[in-house]
């Protein structure tokens, strides 16, 4: 399993990688937005405890406060949940700042990165994170915790069963060095396509 990230060794991004950060920031963005947008929804309309039914028997609102991480784990936990937020935020931040070879590489890790600030902020401004998706089957979520859980799917999905994206022109021509920088190439031999070329002199 391969996730596209840059090599850390290029000098510059790519154009493609340049384009493929693009998709990250963005992602994050919608992302972050639609959490902290539906959140503020909920607390402005909806009570605290108070529970509406959107598709009766499958899909309800419901008003919670989560002091603990996702889906309810590790209640109470509010500042240690902080510093792992804010670490992997970071995290996520840099290799987005590296750029991605693969579009979908890039998408994936930009849901996680928004999810993770989306519930980082509710933790820093009310020490609990607004959850409201209420399936009855699963502990109450937000759109936070689903990009999150989305974005690792995805990511490690695509990471197995997408095949190696081939080098584009432009990296294959980086790669490509001019005949005064080569060292050590005997004048005698000269690939020319497949084809091998002896310039030595004919001794016969």
């Amino acid at each position: 399993m391969t996730f596209r990230i840059r090599q850390f060794n290029e000098s510059k991004p790519s154009e493609v990688s340049l384009l493929h950060r693009r998709w990250f920031f963005v992602t994050a963005l919608i992302t972050l937005l639609s959490d902290q947008a539906t959140k503020s929804l909920i607390r402005a309309w909806l009570p605290l405890g108070s529970s509406v039914p959107i598709l009766p028997k499958f899909l309800h609102f419901t008003h919670t406060q989560n002091s603990g991480a996702a889906f309810g784990l590790f209640p109470n936990a509010v500042t240690l949940l902080v510093v792992i937020a804010l670490i992997v935020s970071a995290i996520f931040l840099w290799l987005g700042h590296r750029g991605f070879d693969r579009r979908q590489t890039a998408i994936a890790m930009g849901m996680m990165l928004g999810g993770a600030v989306g519930n980082l902020i509710d933790r820093i401004r009310f020490g609990a994170v607004t959850d409201f998706i209420d399936i009855h089957i699963w502990p109450i979520f937000n759109i936070a915790d689903a990009a999150l859980t989305v974005g690792a799917f995805l990511l490690f999905w695509w990471g197995l069963m997408l095949p190696p994206e081939k080098p584009t022109l432009e990296a294959k021509s980086e790669s490509i060095k001019p005949a005064s920088e080569v060292k050590g190439i005997s004048a005698e031999r000269f690939t020319q396509g497949q084809s091998e070329v002896n310039l030595s002199p004919d001794k016969t």
